[in-house]
């Protein structure tokens, strides 16, 4: 039954315009990474980059190539919204974008995740046999439709995304408004100070207001999918969306993530409508398909993968509560989790180092400068998550290793303050983190226990 539901025939309309309007936003990520200085700043000037623990060889691409490599990627953009050469150009872009995702934590970003995601969805998908090159130049390509199986990728997608960035706010903080209220009094300031509305300065800095926010967002993750997916109330839930995403896109300048999202929900729309509007001379009952009489055993196969995605996807976000600690403390199952715009961190750290003498005594404690190694965005990230410390430590200690020096221990003492609070001690500042183990799918024991004080209490 459920394998008969995904392998119903339907029209390709909204794959088509989404494999365009994909294409187009890679482009305007990749350049515009390029453009603005993102990638200098991230992947040229560094050192060094906290990349996902065992894709440290990435470091090797660093420098002054990183901008090529964008550069390709914006290019293969184009070819996808063309739909040129595409089954190379999405393969190509979903690996190049992989490793540039994992390359890199300190300006982790969802939508970089999303992306990832969707490329590759994107590489088994028939997205290139209608309005493309290559169904012009190979006329035997073209199709007029597709499986069902395309909407429901997506569709289950989303409502994972916004079903768990709803949950994700779950927690103090955020109905009371103390986090939003940090970034809205500095609109607060611009309104009175550059343009002289003070009234409104006051009603857009007020505690009040963060919480009204909060809510609305709260609520409106938690119910746009399901109101995607009712006919009655599509129309005010994408116009909610729009205004949804183009808010946070002025507000908080999260990139292209409300573009993508809203892009993303042509699927939930009657796809005969789409091609009405887009394609008025097609017609999908014309279309031959040779794959109708594809083998039951392949579909089911299939069916089975996607049912294991989807579990997958929903676990990823949840792998917290099998890992003691508060995970707003502990970052431990943060990413991958949808965890967005959720808190407010900072830090205050010093690492040291103690070598060991010719008798292996080890000498009193020196500090380690950290603009030798980490930019000034390096410095302010890798303090408040556990797997950065732990990478820096050994960084530190084969850094040494190449100077000659074996055996360096590497303490790190970080105090961590979450949304405006006090700072708390974050690390044990006397144990040795070079020598420690990585835990991947536990808690790191050198990390201190959430303090009492901290309000951080998870609700689900």
């Amino acid at each position: 039954m459920f394998s008969e539901y995904l392998f119903r025939k339907i029209d390709n309309s909204p794959l088509v315009i989404f494999r365009i309007l994909f294409g187009l936003l890679i482009v305007a990520e990749c350049w515009g990474a390029i453009f603005t200085g993102w990638v200098n700043a991230n992947l040229v000037e560094p050192k060094l980059t906290f990349t996902f623990i065992g894709f440290e060889w990435l470091n090797n691409l660093l420098g002054p190539n990183m901008i090529y490599y964008y550069g390709i990627m914006g290019l293969l953009g184009i070819f996808i919204a063309i739909g040129g050469l595409y089954r190379f150009a999405i393969i190509s872009f979903a690996i190049m974008w992989s490793l540039s995702y994992f390359m890199q934590k300190t300006s982790y970003n969802n939508h970089y995740y999303l992306f990832m995601l969707v490329s590759w969805m994107m590489t088994i998908m028939p997205a290139h046999q209608f309005f493309s090159i290559d169904s012009l130049i190979f006329p035997k390509l073209k199709r007029l439709t597709c499986k069902n199986w395309v909407r429901v990728l997506f569709i289950a997608q989303l409502f994972i995304v916004y079903t768990f960035a709803a949950l994700q706010k779950l927690y103090p903080d955020w109905f009371n408004g103390v986090f939003l209220n940090q970034h809205f009094v500095n609109y607060e300031y611009i309104l009175s100070s550059k343009y002289q509305l003070n009234g409104l300065a006051q009603i857009v800095g007020s505690l009040e207001f963060s919480q009204v926010i909060a809510w609305l967002g709260f609520f409106f993750d938690l119910l746009i999918i399901p109101a995607m997916l009712a006919p009655r109330t599509r129309g005010i839930a994408i116009k909610c969306a729009i205004f949804f995403h183009l808010f946070n896109s002025v507000i908080f300048g999260i990139g292209i993530f409300p573009f993508f999202s809203l892009a993303m929900m042509i699927f939930f729309y009657d796809p005969i409508k789409v091609q009405e509007l887009f394609f008025k001379t097609k017609s999908f009952m014309m279309d031959r398909n040779d794959e109708d009489g594809l083998i039951n055993t392949r579909r089911i196969a299939f069916s089975y993968l996607v049912v294991f995605y989807i579990i997958w996807q929903i676990y990823l976000p949840v792998r917290h509560l099998h890992i003691p600690g508060n995970v707003f403390w502990t970052e431990e199952g943060h990413r991958l989790s949808w965890r967005m715009m959720l808190r407010k961190k900072s830090a205050d750290v010093h690492v040291y180092v103690s070598i060991p003498d010719k008798n292996g005594k080890y000498q009193p404690r020196e500090k380690v400068n950290l603009s030798n190694y980490l930019t000034y965005k390096q410095e302010k990230r890798f303090a408040i998550s556990a797997d950065m410390i732990w990478q820096f430590a050994q960084f530190v200690k084969a850094d040494y290793d190449k100077k000659g020096i074996k055996n360096v221990k590497v303490f790190v003492d970080s105090k961590v303050s979450i949304n405006g609070s006090s700072y708390y001690q974050y690390t044990n500042p006397d144990v040795n983190i070079a020598a420690m183990k990585w835990s991947y799918f536990g808690h790191q024991n050198w990390l201190k226990n959430k303090p009492k004080e901290l309000n951080l209490s998870y609700l689900y």
